[in-house]
């Protein structure tokens, strides 16, 4: 019970407080709508702050962190992990899929399939690693390796391979051309114009084109580079001022990314089949993280290293899922379901990873 009272206080308190300060923030905005060329505000300054984000606070939050973090041989276990992780939620989402006898499209497919193994390793992965009594950030360094060797490979990475896959094989006009990911900004590239009559002719992809548009979703992300300025900085004395600069942009970071997730959660609008959504989510968010758990304690693994990679193997759907979604024509309903049915799974299991991984 008191190990439960110290993540509620720890944990809960201040995520909840920053998601839903951006939820109301989102909600009070939206009453009086106002334009930005021609987007809504609650929209635009949500995107603008997930562009500095991904360009300037998510890289020097995780470069401060990575300073201050230990490193071991162990922590290098976090990429095998993850990826252990994504094949085994990807071979769970399949025999779940083909054991069903209701039809499916490739969209719907192809949406179950990367919504069973993407998870929020950063957005809210980092925060609930760095604020766990239990964990704290001299653990952080297995944390970024589980988020950028695994979630960032296998989002922008194996998931644009997948979600564009779906959509050559569905026809879908709206993403048969590249798209650019960066945190919700899109741009359309690769498309023709017909000169005669004015229809926009989609080029054929290839699967080299698939494969390189994945690839350069993950070259040019900047935290890919900020984990090995982070390793630099190790080697560098810094001046106190300096060091109290870095700490506040690091946490003031972590929280402006749940004031962001709070906006978006607000914008979410659920339709989608619950029952098909909690098929994604109880293989993101129970079947992985438990047998993943299992797994390490089975090979001698245990403490604060085991219990890292289970939480981060257990985070709810990514935000990265309907950023998917939206560019390539993909299933938006049964996304934003899991997304939302996740996230409320999480609150109740994580509880129980840390009591579980703990003390087992």
């Amino acid at each position: 019970m008191q190990a439960i009272l110290q993540i509620a206080s720890s944990v809960y308190l201040p995520i909840l407080a920053a998601t839903l300060t951006g939820f109301l923030l989102s909600f009070l905005l939206s009453r009086k709508p106002r334009l930005i060329r021609g987007v809504p505000i609650q929209e635009r300054i949500p995107d603008f702050l997930a562009r500095f984000l991904y360009l300037v606070g998510i890289p020097i939050g995780v470069a401060n962190f990575i300073r201050k973090a230990e490193f071991n041989s162990s922590v290098w276990l976090s990429p095998v992990v993850a990826w252990v992780s994504v094949l085994l939620a990807i071979f769970l989402s399949w025999l779940i899929l083909r054991s069903s006898t209701r039809p499916k499209s490739t969209r719907t497919k192809s949406s179950f399939v990367i919504l069973s193994y993407l998870g929020n390793t950063s957005y809210l992965g980092f925060p609930v690693i760095l604020l766990l009594p239990q964990l704290g950030p001299q653990y952080f360094s297995s944390a970024v390796l589980y988020d950028i060797l695994g979630t960032l490979l296998a989002g922008y990475g194996l998931g644009v391979f997948i979600a564009r896959s779906a959509a050559v094989r569905s026809g879908s006009s709206k993403a048969l051309s590249a798209a650019s990911l960066s945190e919700g900004y899109t741009t359309s590239q690769g498309a023709a114009v017909d000169s005669a009559t004015g229809d926009v002719v989609h080029k054929p992809v290839s699967s080299l084109s698939l494969f390189l548009d994945s690839l350069v979703e993950i070259v040019k992300n900047p935290t890919f580079y900020a984990f090995f300025v982070g390793l630099y900085l190790k080697t560098v004395p810094m001046p106190d001022g300096v060091v109290t600069g870095l700490n506040a942009i690091a946490w003031g970071s972590i929280m402006v990314a749940l004031v962001v997730m709070g906006m978006r959660a607000q914008q979410l609008q659920s339709g989608g089949d619950l029952k098909l959504a909690f098929q994604p989510v109880l293989i993101k968010t129970i079947l992985v993280p438990l047998i993943i758990g299992a797994g390490l304690t089975a090979f001698g693994f245990d403490g604060p290293q085991r219990l890292v990679l289970v939480l981060q193997a257990s985070m709810p759907c990514a935000f990265a899922s309907l950023v998917l979604a939206e560019n390539y024509d993909l299933d938006l309903n049964l996304t934003v379901a899991s997304i939302l049915l996740a996230c409320i799974v999480f609150a109740f299991t994580m509880p129980i990873w840390v009591v579980m991984f703990t003390t087992w």
